[in-house]
């Protein structure tokens, strides 16, 4: 009932809005792109624009371009924020992200992977601030230059390249209060003379969370006997965050430049977290733990980019040389104590105390060279090639002990890993133009060679797995008439297990609850489909196929007592999706932008030797999003943000239907100056609900987090400058792995 409320009052409030407004007597929306007009790029249709204004969304031939400038709410912010109000990505406070509802989605900076995940990647998302955006592309297929990693595909943040003369400066603070308080605040400078530009960032960051959940595990663990687990977890966390940059860029002369760049990223997680545990039999309560932990997670990334760029007269060519050094490590420490408690027994209470130091490290190094051509008025090519070396390595230690001052080393959990891999890849895209025709062909093929070891003892009987694969990708529009167009889009992609897959060392959450990676995953391999109908600069439909084979998934496995968490590969994942898109001026001053899907998606595996899991189960579901843009007097800026999704499947787990409502207010005082409140999950409404249906039992669990915050943005931009005109080139560079 609270939802169909919710749902009913998101549905009335814009129709009251256009209500109190005057309609405009004649609404002129400019003619797309794919009229052809004297020099515009006939590559692109934009799906909304409206006359006088950029548009939000543009589809391009093999991806959509988001313009964050076309909405000032979106620039007073941080990038996490604006990816929040694209309505076809789905991203949260820990992480999880999907595109057009497909997970195992890339992010990428100017086409240059992270290499974070979670809490971490967000905390870095929140370090870049909206005005210094370009651009988002979402390429749900990504052309062949592209790495094939990615099942879900690639969203690729541009930032500014501004080639200046003088200073440049911006200054954002942020400050936002849920349950707990936090905020980030940083400072970027530019300053640009006839062949040097230098440029530097700097932010601080604290964000805070917490997790209460509670869960009931159903086991059937004999014929007579019914296990019930309670959990009432309550944990507290809090992350401190230092993010700089430092970058140089020479223009050799009037076609050719080249940049070197030092990005450094200081992370500090802490956590705290209490658990309380109540096992029964039959009904009868046999036993209660209580568990305190206490994780300190600290991280620090390095990486050095050296960067040639050379565009050729009229660019006519082009071509770009990367090289990459990337250095990152952590080290994850937890004291985990643990009382239990018997009842109706002659068994004294016992302690346990278990401490777990798990140091983990990446070293790579990367080569990368793309070249482009237009060959004639109608055909051109690109081609490049990559080369990567990266080495994993973790350590696995842990003590156990009755008591905290006097505790052993327990052999049986001690593990070391180490992964080397290197990849070498090359790739070639034709485009081609033909009437109403536009097709751009493309293959990339990828060799691998990787050699994991555990516990000093290599995987495989020859030390060395080595794979080559083709990734063949097609994309083409045609072109009905000046308001309509058919796109079609093909592509392979992969998506190799990383670290956090692999890693065999346990994390505890409690001694009953457990975490563990798989050194025994295959990779993924998935052939995808796009087909979309699009009408002018109104509103597009398509369909979507995705067919994965070894599907690498989260599973949960129970056995008695103990519950843990780890992946697996599932033998064969199909899903079919109806989406719309759909962008349009109500009134003079009201956007309203949507977009809503129909997906269904079915699981299937058999039992083999190395995997157990046996499932065949499917099923279908909708989301919907959509975003209210209402212009205002005095340089006012409302956006109001909906989303709602019914049960989802992932694998084993269902999620139940789920609610948000966001709302923020920007005002322009000036060109460079600007102030945004905003207000996350108005009804505290994310309330995250699981059902775990296994092989002999069943788990429920409701999880609730701070997700209902008030915020307030303030963005400054100062200095003297003038920007000077150069040849440059966006030719995308590496997507890789962790």
């Amino acid at each position: 009932m609270k939802f169909r409320i919710l749902v009913w009052l998101s549905m009335a409030l814009p129709c009251l809005l256009s209500a109190q407004m005057v309609p405009k007597t004649k609404q002129q929306l400019t003619d797309s792109m794919m009229l052809g007009k004297a020099g515009s790029d006939s590559r692109r249709i934009d799906t909304v624009l409206v006359e006088g204004a950029r548009p939000l969304e543009q589809q391009l031939l093999d991806r959509v371009r988001i313009r964050p400038g076309s909405n000032p709410v979106l620039l007073n912010g941080n990038t996490f924020a604006v990816l929040n109000a694209i309505p076809s990505i789905a991203v949260d406070e820990l992480g999880n992200l999907s595109l057009q509802g497909k997970t195992g989605v890339l992010i990428t900076i100017n086409g240059k992977q992270t290499y974070l995940t979670g809490t971490s990647l967000i905390s870095f998302l929140k370090s870049i601030p909206a005005s210094s955006l370009e651009s988002i592309d979402l390429m749900t297929i990504p052309p062949a230059k592209w790495s094939a990693e990615g099942a879900g595909g690639v969203i690729d943040i541009r930032i500014k390249k501004d080639v200046l003369k003088g200073l440049k400066g911006n200054v954002f603070l942020g400050a936002s209060k849920g349950r707990l308080w936090k905020y980030n605040n940083g400072l970027s400078l530019q300053y640009g003379m006839k062949r040097w530009t230098l440029n530097s960032s700097f932010s601080v960051s604290r964000s805070s969370n917490y997790f209460d959940v509670y869960r009931k595990r159903e086991l059937a663990y004999s014929e007579n006997v019914h296990y019930v687990i309670g959990q009432l977890n309550k944990e507290t966390n809090s992350t401190h965050e230092l993010n700089g940059r430092l970058g140089m860029n020479y223009r050799i002369d009037k076609q050719s430049s080249v940049e070197l760049s030092w990005n450094y990223l200081r992370n500090n997680y802490e956590e705290i977290g209490v658990y309380q545990n109540d096992f029964s039999a039959d009904g009868t309560l046999k036993q209660s733990t209580a568990s305190t932990s206490n994780l300190r997670n600290p991280l620090h990334r390095n990486s050095i980019n050296l960067h040639y760029d050379f565009a050729g007269e009229n660019k006519n060519k082009a071509l770009q040389f990367d090289f990459d050094y990337l250095r990152y490590s952590s080290i994850r420490k937890q004291d985990l104590k643990t009382r239990t408690v018997p009842f109706f027994s002659d068994q004294q209470e016992q302690q346990q105390f278990l401490r777990s130091n798990n140091p983990f490290s990446v070293d790579l190094f990367g080569i990368r060279g793309d070249f482009q051509r237009k060959l004639s008025g109608s055909f051109s090519m690109e081609a490049g090639f990559q080369a990567n070396r990266s080495q994993r390595q973790s350590y696995g230690h842990y003590q156990k002990g009755e008591k905290e001052y006097v505790l052993a080393d327990d052999d049986s959990l001690e593990n070391t890993f180490k992964q080397t891999e290197y990849l070498e890849a090359i790739y070639t895209d034709f485009q081609l133009k033909l009437a109403q025709w536009e097709i751009k062909l493309g293959v990339r093929a990828e060799y691998a060679q990787f050699q994991t070891k555990i516990d000093y003892t290599d995987r495989n009987a020859n030390g060395r797995k080595q794979m080559f694969n083709l990734f063949p990708t097609l994309f083409g529009i045609y072109r009905i008439d000046k308001d309509q167009a058919v796109q079609v889009a093909y592509g392979r992609r992969i998506s190799r297990p990383n670290y956090q897959d692999l890693n065999p060392s346990i994390f505890f959450f409690d001694p009953s609850t457990s975490y563990q990676g798989n050194a025994q995953l295959s990779a993924q391999l998935s052939d995808n489909m796009d087909l979309k109908y699009v009408h002018g600069q109104k509103w597009n439909i398509g369909l979507s196929l995705i067919n994965h084979r070894n599907y690498i998934s989260m599973v949960h496995q129970l056995s008695e007592q103990n519950y843990t968490q780890t992946y697996q590969n599932i033998a064969g994942v199909k899903s079919a999706a109806i989406s719309m898109n759909m962008g349009k001026a109500i009134v003079k001053n009201l956007m309203l932008y949507g977009f809503g899907q129909i997906q269904y998606i079915h699981y299937k595996n058999i039992p083999t030797e190395l995997n157990d899991l046996l499932i065949n189960r499917g099923i279908c579901s909708f989301q919907g999003n959509f975003m209210m843009q209402l212009n205002l007097p005095y340089q006012m800026t409302v956006n109001w943000t909906n989303s709602y999704r019914t049960n989802v499947l992932y694998a084993q787990t269902v999620i139940k239907p789920l609610y948000e409502m966001h709302l923020a207010v920007n005002k322009q005082f000036s060109n460079a100056l600007s102030l945004a409140l905003t207000a996350r999950d108005l009804f505290h409404s994310r309330v995250l609900k699981r059902e775990i249906l296994g092989q002999g039992f069943n788990i429920y669990s409701k999880t609730v987090v701070d997700s209902r915050i008030i915020g307030l943005n303030f963005n400054y931009t100062f200095g003297l400058y003038k920007k000077q005109k150069i040849k440059q080139t966006s030719i995308e560079g590496e997507v890789s792995r962790l």
